[in-house]
């Protein structure tokens, strides 16, 4: 007899069925209980979901480091400084220069003279697919002042930014050139003129 939606089917053996008491007919059975007109099975979704947080460093044996020379600083001179960016998302770059130029560590400076060559830096940024650059004068990359685009430190809005991606690409360089020296004031006869650029890197937003 059916009734309703559920339906029970019952399978044993006549003799058993016959004979055993209740709690061995119990133990004989077996059964499947179904709704009506449903499938046995049911087919869930599970969504499950993850991040990848940004990150940025400077390439592994490219890194923008060392020291250079640039000889006669009163003469024109240009210096590429080669490196590579690792970056899953847009970056930033930014540059600190100690000094604003290139300084002679000498006690005193007589009037009429200066211990301070300027110069200008090129910072140029290679991705998979984009690129950036711009160029600032020394004098405008010290803490504290303005001026230029890529005056560190980076954060994710200071700094020069590239817009997408780079797996090590190459092509990135900051380049250290002048004309030559051109102020009115004489340079102090030294051989210790020398700055000192600090390098950071950001993911950007």
């Amino acid at each position: 007899m059916r009734r309703g939606l559920c339906k029970i089917s019952i399978t044993s053996l006549l003799g058993a069925l016959l004979a055993a008491s209740p709690s061995a007919l119990r133990a004989q059975t077996s059964g499947t209980a179904v709704y009506g007109a449903s499938p046995r099975e049911v087919s869930l979704s599970i969504n499950v979901t993850a991040s990848v947080s940004a990150a940025c460093s400077f390439s592994s044996g490219a890194v923008p480091g060392g020291t250079y020379s640039v000889g006669n600083v009163e003469g024109a001179y240009s210096l590429d400084v080669a490196f590579s960016l690792r970056c899953n998302s847009p970056s930033r770059v930014g540059i600190v220069s100690d000094n604003g130029g290139m300084k002679a560590n000498v006690p005193t400076v007589p009037n009429g003279y200066s211990q301070l060559a300027p110069y200008q830096i090129t910072l140029s940024l290679a991705g998979n697919a984009t690129s950036a650059s711009a160029t600032c004068q020394s004098a405008t990359l010290t803490a504290g002042t303005g001026g230029c685009v890529f005056r560190g430190p980076a954060t994710a809005t200071a700094g020069l930014r590239l817009p997408g991606a780079s797996d090590n690409a190459p092509g990135s360089f900051i380049r250290i050139s002048s004309q030559g020296y051109t102020d009115p004031a004489i340079l102090i006869a030294s051989n210790s003129y020398a700055d000192r650029l600090t390098v950071t890197i950001s993911p950007a937003t």
